[in-house]
């Protein structure tokens, strides 16, 4: 199963959103966010897939969100870098950080 999130980075944290699913997390930091994109698409999934199937989580840094600005009339931080990645979820292991 592949699950493709687009983050960004706003107000001093960052944002993922899952394109086609209903997951959405934050991080203060890209690997607490990481973190939380698997916690949360672990249990978005949950006894929908089987045991021994993986996710292959995608990652790609986007700029903020027009709807996000319009509701917040200060200047949004530009990201410095963009960049993408991707991994695999290993529900057995739980080992995850940045």
């Amino acid at each position: 199963m592949l699950v493709e999130f687009k983050i960004f980075y706003y107000d001093k944290g960052w944002t993922a959103r899952a394109t086609g699913h209903g997951i959405i997390t934050e991080g203060e930091t890209i690997g607490e966010l990481v973190d939380n994109i698997i916690e949360a698409t672990e249990l978005y999934f949950e006894g929908e897939i089987g045991e021994e199937e993986q996710i292959t989580v995608t990652v790609t840094t986007e700029p903020v969100p027009d709807f996000i600005l319009e509701l917040d009339e200060g200047d949004p931080e530009p990201l410095s870098q963009q960049f993408e990645c991707q991994f695999t979820v290993d529900r057995n292991a739980r080992a995850t950080g940045c």
